[in-house]
């Protein structure tokens, strides 16, 4: 299965730019072309019609004493979404030649920051000064910047030209959000605890494990043991697509063969592949997305899973003698419980 999104975007200044993610409607593969250049369309504004822009603590105060008028918690600075911003406002100006749009910032940068990432943003231009922007940005955007459940933003300013993003959903967040602090730094997450030992097949084992067990668990499925067949199969379905240079269905499947080669009594198998995913969190979303009804049922049991360079295939089995579930949330490779 494979669903092309091709989107092209382009965007003068004058102009303003949103886009929502919420549960990001995407399939097998994702390809999203550039935005056009669009620094010839920009207009010209003197240096001497823009004034105070960009300071980032008057913005966020501004905000955050809005929220608080209307009984909301305050919002805080998350150093990756200004990173996003920063990307963003770079291609929409045209200064520069990155080709990333908005969908792959949010898989490669924004969705690892935590499951059911609610993310959307903003570029509004050309602004005379911080005020313009927090007054304007409230009414054009105002169910986003209001909403309840808003964890934090991302700011990037460049000659008058204001990028926001919105993300709610976080994994980590500091410990005390003021309403305006009096220094504002940029929140960083802590490192991720990946390591190369809990890498299989090109995935973070046990973080793909834990992601897509708690929605079973939610939806009273057992959690997936890792089947080693399946696992094997998975390997050689990407390392096809790999060579091929695109996603296919084609090629050799041993899939049949492997499993029951091993006297595993298989009932049904669920194959599902594509590209464009190289993070864990991302490709559970992914599946959750277009296979919610699949992957959520109690039925199958047993996963194989494997990454190479973007290219990505899991497998699932439904047995007919279950075997016992593995641990729910692994935090080690050694934490993942394997059959054969």
């Amino acid at each position: 299965m494979k669903i092309f999104l091709r989107t092209s975007v382009l965007i003068a200044l004058t102009a303003c730019v949103w886009a929502n993610v919420a549960a990001p409607q995407v399939t097998s593969s994702v390809k999203v072309l550039s935005a056009s250049n669009s620094r010839d369309s920009a207009p010209a504004v003197p240096p001497a019609a823009l004034d105070t822009h960009g300071n980032l603590k008057r913005i966020l105060c501004q905000i955050n004493h809005d929220r608080q008028s209307r009984y909301l918690s305050p919002v805080f600075l998350h150093q990756t979404l200004s990173q996003v911003a920063q990307q963003l406002s770079n291609e929409f100006t045209g200064s520069s030649s990155d080709s990333s749009t908005y969908n792959d910032l949010f898989y490669s940068m924004i969705a690892p920051l935590g499951n059911g990432i609610i993310s959307s943003y903003k570029v509004l231009g050309t602004l005379r000064n911080d005020t313009d922007f927090v007054s304007q940005i409230e009414q054009i955007i105002y169910n986003a910047l209001f909403a309840r459940d808003l964890d934090a933003i991302g700011l990037y300013v460049d000659n008058g030209v204001y990028t926001i993003v919105l993300v709610s959903g976080l994994f980590q967040k500091p410990w005390d959000i003021q309403v305006c602090p009096n220094n504002p730094t940029q929140f960083s997450p802590s490192g991720d605890p990946s390591t190369s030992d809990n890498v299989v097949n090109g995935v973070d084992l046990p973080k793909f494990l834990c992601a897509i067990n708690k929605l079973r668990i939610n939806s009273n499925a057992n959690p997936f043991v890792v089947h080693t067949a399946l696992a094997s199969e998975a390997e050689e379905q990407v390392k096809v697509m790999d060579q091929l240079g695109h996603y296919t269905v084609d090629g050799p499947r041993y899939v049949d063969d492997a499993i029951y080669s091993q006297h595993v009594n298989v009932i049904r198998l669920y194959w599902m592949a594509g590209e464009g995913f190289r993070n864990a969190n991302s490709l559970v979303n992914l599946l959750v997305s277009n296979y919610r009804k699949t992957v959520l049922d109690p039925n199958y049991t047993s996963i194989g899973v494997a990454q190479l360079n973007g290219f990505w295939s899991v497998i699932l089995a439904s047995q007919s003698r279950a075997p016992s579930p593995g641990t729910s949330c692994p935090i080690t490779i050694d934490d993942v419980a394997f059959i054969s």
